[in-house]
């Protein structure tokens, strides 16, 4: 068929031809290849024009304060980093934290002596301690002054006397005595007969002494003669 000169018969009848409903979807193709590589970025775009600012949204409600609550303070190892961690409780916040233990820095200088402060009260007497072991003996001390003469005690009862004691040795004859007052002459007796001298015999040994006599009464004590000077001071005793 000559298309130039000529009216096209299958034009012709697609514009005369009533299209008829949509025929079922017909069934898949072949299997789908694989997919191609993929494209280059393409470059960006211009960026478009600042759009108008919105209206203000109205104002949020007042939201509660949270509170913020220190936890465990907990010393660290000398050396070691410190550390914070904080936890939600309830509607507040519990900050714990871990702080090293420095180095032990040097000794600062002595400070003013403060003033003295007011004596306390007097405590509880305590206890009384052990005995302890007796110590060795001082030496010894100086003679104390002369005290003055205390007063007459008064006499004590009489004891009850003791036991005879043993007889002591004869003792020395002591002086002649003051001759006494010469007694009255007695009346003159018989002239007896004249013996014959004997010979002088020996003395004999001096007899026992004889029993104690009865106390007599107790005489006036007598006035107390002035005190003797302090003897030295004997040793302590264990």
């Amino acid at each position: 068929m000559n298309n130039n000169c000529c009216i096209d018969i299958n034009r012709l009848l697609q514009i005369v031809r009533v299209t008829g409903p949509t025929g079922p979807t017909g069934p898949s193709g072949g299997p789908i290849g694989p997919t191609g590589p993929t494209g280059p970025t393409g470059a960006t775009g211009p960026t478009g024009p600042t759009g108008l600012t919105g209206a203000t949204g109205p104002t949020g409600a007042t939201g509660t304060m949270p509170t913020l609550t220190i936890g465990e303070v907990t010393t660290g190892v000398p050396g070691s980093a410190a550390s914070a961690s904080i936890n939600l409780q309830g509607t507040g916040y519990v900050l714990n934290l871990v702080i090293p233990q420095g180095a032990t820095g040097p000794t600062g200088p002595s400070g003013v002596t403060g003033p003295t402060g007011p004596t306390g009260a007097t405590g509880i007497t305590g206890p009384t301690g052990a005995t302890g072991p007796t110590g060795p003996t001082g030496p010894e001390g100086a003679a104390g002054a002369l005290g003055t003469t205390g007063p007459t005690g008064p006499t004590g009862p009489e004891g009850t006397a003791g036991a005879l004691g043993a007889t002591g040795p004869t003792g020395p004859t002591g002086p002649e005595g003051t001759a006494g007052a010469l007694g009255a002459t007695g009346p003159t007796g018989p002239t007896g007969p004249e013996g014959t001298a004997g010979a002088l015999g020996a003395t004999g040994p001096t007899g026992p002494t004889g029993p104690e006599g009865a106390a007599g009464a107790l005489g006036a004590t007598g006035p107390t003669g002035p005190t003797g000077p302090t003897g030295p001071t004997g040793p302590t005793g264990p």
